[in-house]
């Protein structure tokens, strides 16, 4: 069963979300008449059972199917169970969920059989059917959780080029498809353009509206960029706000102006976030190589002219067309705008933390730079690639808080508190 990291983790802990009806078991034990036994209990819940005596049967089962559950005795004859665990692990990846069962109800062989990585360990003598299909549910739920978040982790690393809001290329690897264009232009004689283009009003909607409602703004954006992208064009997200279009074709002074207009007129839009009607607009900056210098030159030059747009636009300008949607209430006569909707308010700081993936089989260390009551800004050691959902632990607190990942910008990342403290 293929689950999204995000839907599995809705599986509860004891596997209350796993429906046993129809699901395969099978059962690994030199005793025939406990196979027989354990069988028959098995049946009694509609679960379907193979059976395997021994390495070698047990090996052509898997290899014709692999089951939802595999019950291992702990002594097989003249093999071990841990032994063959390991050897199953390394020839099936997809191996399923291992449950030992064993005479030996001591607790070191219960210890051992955990840090093997068994996912479960129960005693035979007395074995219950609600015994096993409670470990058996709760072993099924945490390896799809287990599946899922590898295969999301697996796609984050293979998309690693891509920024993962908006679909363009990341910030780094804009810098190298930059870097590799500018040393062939330089071999060739050949120009290139770039056209910075940034979205004004990002850091005003996300003051006013949060980073939510402005990353949905901004990828509403970004897909109107990848819709007008010629095909011997590339484009890449620079930072927070800003993508870089680059052409090294058709650089002549009409056709980048033609580009220019069609950009400005695309990427003028609105976008209602409740009573609320915005304005969109792209702030727009085009730099050539040879005409503006070389590519360090250059992105010196577009960032110059996209900090001298915003700083014409003014503070308030963006405001003024902010204006309320037909049947949303007036603001009383008289009363001012706040310059701060946040629901709390944000501290600057400059707290320890890690991120722990999956509870605490993955630490990555980072920082907390500012904190609310409702999220905070975290920068990492260096960029890294994480799915949506992580753990967090601010050092000092000893807190270990579960948050969505809001938006993600080299190795600073916005976070936003999702579950209680646990």
């Amino acid at each position: 069963m293929n689950l999204t990291y995000e839907r599995a983790h809705e599986t509860t802990a004891d596997g209350g979300g796993i429906i046993l009806d129809g699901r395969s078991i099978c059962i690994v034990d030199d005793d025939s008449l406990f196979r027989l036994h354990l069988s028959a209990l098995l049946g009694q819940a509609n679960l379907r059972t193979m059976e395997a005596e021994d390495s070698r049967s047990l090996n052509a089962v898997l290899y014709k199917e692999m089951p939802d559950c595999i019950l291992l005795d702990y002594n097989l004859d003249s093999e071990n169970g841990f032994r063959l665990h390991e050897q199953l692990k390394l020839r099936f990846p997809n191996l399923a969920p291992v449950i030992m069962l064993s005479a030996d109800e001591s607790q070191r062989t219960a210890i051992k059989a955990f840090r093997m990585g068994l996912y479960d360990f129960l005693p035979k003598r007395n074995l219950r059917i609600d015994e096993i299909t409670a470990a058996v549910r709760k072993s099924i739920a945490k390896h799809e959780v287990e599946t899922a978040r590898d295969g999301e982790i697996s796609a984050l690393r293979k998309n690693a080029m891509l920024d993962d809001l908006t679909g363009m290329y990341s910030s780094d690897e804009l810098g190298k498809k930059l870097q590799l264009l500018s040393s062939a232009a330089n071999l060739s004689g050949k120009r290139f353009a770039i056209l910075s283009i940034r979205l004004a009003e990002y850091t005003k909607i996300s003051t006013s509206f949060g980073v939510a409602n402005a990353d949905e703004v901004l990828r509403g954006f970004a897909g109107r960029i990848r819709s007008n992208l010629r095909q011997e064009d590339f484009c890449g997200r620079f930072d927070q706000d800003t993508f870089h279009y680059v052409m090294d074709r058709h650089t002549s002074q009409a056709s980048l102006q033609e580009q220019v207009e069609r950009f400005r007129e695309q990427l003028t839009f609105s976008h209602h976030i409740k009573s609320v009607e915005l304005k969109i607009s792209p702030s727009l900056a085009l730099a050539v190589s040879g005409v503006n210098g070389d590519r360090v030159q250059m992105l010196q030059v577009l960032s110059e002219e996209l900090d001298r747009q915003r700083d014409a636009r003014g503070l308030g300008e963006a405001a003024e067309d902010w204006s309320s949607l037909p049947g949303s209430e007036p603001a009383a006569a008289g009363a001012q705008e706040p310059a701060e909707r946040r629901k709390s308010v944000r501290m600057r700081t400059l707290k320890p933390a890690f991120i722990a993936l999956e509870e605490w089989s993955s630490k990555i260390n980072c920082t907390v730079r500012t904190i609310s009551e409702g999220g905070a800004r975290i920068r990492l050691e260096r960029p890294l690639a994480l799915p949506e959902f992580f753990l967090l632990k601010i050092a000092t607190s000893g807190q270990l808080r579960r948050v969505r990942k809001c938006w993600h910008v080299n190795d600073e990342i916005g976070v936003e508190f999702c579950d209680e403290t646990k």
